[in-house]
């Protein structure tokens, strides 16, 4: 047995006894080099697997031992493979998941830990037994590290399966407190369990280009304008400066807070803290695909200085300035 057998089969075993799977359901897989896998085989159960249980798959996703069959869900994994960095990939029917996404059309967590951990996850539409149609589910896993087929259950992605495990648990046990703090075991106000919105008085119908004069004007507009925003710059006290940069154009711009009001807005790179990325991801953040915070702890955009745990005591005025900079439209 080799050392990612042992690992699939381990991690089987605690999806298990975490309740995140039962019977025959969920699968398992991973990288074993640039275009070989592993995944688990049809019909085997996660909580018994051994080593014949677990199938080799070639650059087409086809098991290298004919005589071998691999699960249903194969052509989803090999997709998201296909389009993302993820190299374990842990896809389970956690049942508190399945019964929220049956109502709901996303998931928002409740407590700072899940908001800054896993964010608001998409729940994706399914009307077959597998994921015959994993395009939608390849496109919100760029952008979000775990995400809910409706009626189905979770894949999530990661470097390792712990972390793709973890990621599944987490979301479990978010829907869990959801659940908790609704007062409910099933069905609620869908209302209840979604971030406040917007005013449309901040939309602006005209597009920006990314980190242009005007778009830069635009932020610091749309965040002094709103009273939120003021009211919670005000009560943590925010006052540092911070550098976005955009990497394909060396582009830096230096946003300058006092008392949460935004009193000056530079190009230049010289902020106490520096957030870094490539046009793609800020082009996520600002069209509200990926939460600015999540985007860091990912490392799609990266804190070149600063420290993020001194960032994260402004988050509440951070969050509310790009949720209103989201409803400002770039190119």
């Amino acid at each position: 047995m080799t050392k990612l057998e042992g690992e699939i089969i381990r991690w089987g075993k605690l999806l298990f006894e975490r309740r995140l799977i039962s019977g025959w359901g969920g699968n398992l897989s991973c990288r074993t080099g640039k275009n070989d896998f592993l995944i688990t085989g049809q019909h085997a159960p996660l909580a018994f697997l051994t080593a014949k249980d677990l199938v080799r798959l070639n650059s087409d996703g086809k098991p290298v031992k004919k005589v071998q069959r691999a699960s249903s869900e194969t052509p989803m994994h090999m997709a998201v493979y296909a389009g993302t960095e993820a190299q374990a990939i842990v896809h389970v029917h956690p049942p508190m998941v399945v019964a929220f996404s049956l109502d709901h059309d996303t998931f928002v967590p409740v407590s700072f830990e899940e908001k800054y951990t896993i964010g608001e996850v998409p729940i994706i539409a399914q009307d077959t037994p597998t994921v015959t149609k994993p395009e939608r589910v390849v496109a919100e896993l760029k952008y979000h590290p775990v995400v809910i087929v409706k009626g189905h259950g979770t894949v999530a992605i990661g470097k390792n399966f712990q972390e793709a495990f973890l990621l599944t648990d987490l979301l479990e046990e978010a829907v869990h407190c959801q659940f908790a703090k609704n007062g409910r075991a099933m069905r609620g106000d869908t209302q209840a369990d979604q971030p406040k919105q917007v005013s449309s008085q901040a939309a602006n119908s005209r597009h920006y280009e990314l980190f242009s004069k005007a778009h830069m004007t635009a932020l610091v507009d749309g965040a002094n304008g709103d009273g939120e925003f003021r009211k919670f710059g005000g009560e943590t006290n925010l006052t540092t400066s911070l550098t976005l940069h955009l990497e394909e154009k060396n582009a830096a711009w230096t946003v300058k807070f006092v008392d949460g009001e935004i009193t000056e807005c530079t190009e230049s790179s010289n902020g106490e803290f520096m957030i870094s990325g490539k046009a793609e991801w800020w082009n996520a953040v600002f069209s509200n695909r990926i939460d600015a915070f999540l985007a860091t702890q990912q490392g799609k955009l990266k804190l070149k200085r600063g420290e993020l745990a001194q960032l994260s005591r402004w988050y509440k005025p951070f969050q509310r300035a790009f949720q209103l900079w989201q409803t400002i439209p770039v190119r």
